[in-house]
């Protein structure tokens, strides 16, 4: 298994993606083993068909991102129930038109799924719809916030701010710094608003 993984991750590494796009498949595919070991190495097919809904031939949600919180959550830019802040990364060249276009940065926040409770609808499409990002299925965390949470748990949905998350009382992250400008691009409708952000999920 050590080697197929390692394989995996050099392939992905070899073709340019991104550190963030390289670490998601690499824990996607540590997800899949854990969940069904034997489907995922004796059955033709991806990690996406061993762990989450196996009918999308394609769209955002086989892309290896997290859907935004917004879109799961009734609009809103903030943790859902079950959730809570993990971790974040910087965009560093906003050129979009939506929230934080007069900042010109934006800092996606990870919602990861608290330890010992189930998220709602676990690994899915969000809406169940093969257009739209996954919903709690990356095992995966950055790990600057709530540091006094321990162990990792699939990112539920993500948030979009336009002020460092270390600068946010209720966030309780550190400034420690990730990058990856190749999600500059990611969009949903329900970010264009001014709306920011608001409290950090919870039980």
């Amino acid at each position: 298994m050590t080697e197929r993984l390692a394989s995996s991750a050099g392939s992905l590494l070899e073709r340019r993606i991104s550190r963030r796009g390289a670490l998601a498949r690499l824990a996607l595919a540590s997800s899949a083993l854990a969940v069904a070991p034997l489907r995922y190495l004796l059955r033709p097919g991806t990690a996406w068909a061993a762990i989450g809904p196996g009918n999308c031939s394609g769209g955002l949600c086989t892309d290896g991102y997290t859907a935004f919180c917004c879109e799961i959550n009734g609009g809103t830019n903030t943790c859902p129930s079950h959730t809570y802040i993990a971790g974040w990364w910087k965009c560093s060249a906003y050129g979009g038109g939506g929230l934080c276009s007069p900042e010109g940065v934006r800092y996606y926040v990870d919602c990861n799924r608290i330890p010992g409770q189930d998220f709602p609808g676990g690994c899915k499409c969000a809406n169940d719809d093969c257009n739209q990002r996954r919903v709690d299925c990356n095992h995966f965390r950055y790990g600057q916030c709530n540091t006094q949470v321990s162990g990792t748990t699939e990112v539920a949905c993500r948030l979009v701010v336009c002020q460092n998350p270390a600068d946010i009382a209720d966030f309780n992250c550190n400034g420690t710094v990730k990058y990856d400008d190749s999600t500059c691009g990611h969009e949903a409708a329900c970010l264009t608003w001014p709306e920011q952000l608001g409290g950090a999920g919870g039980a």
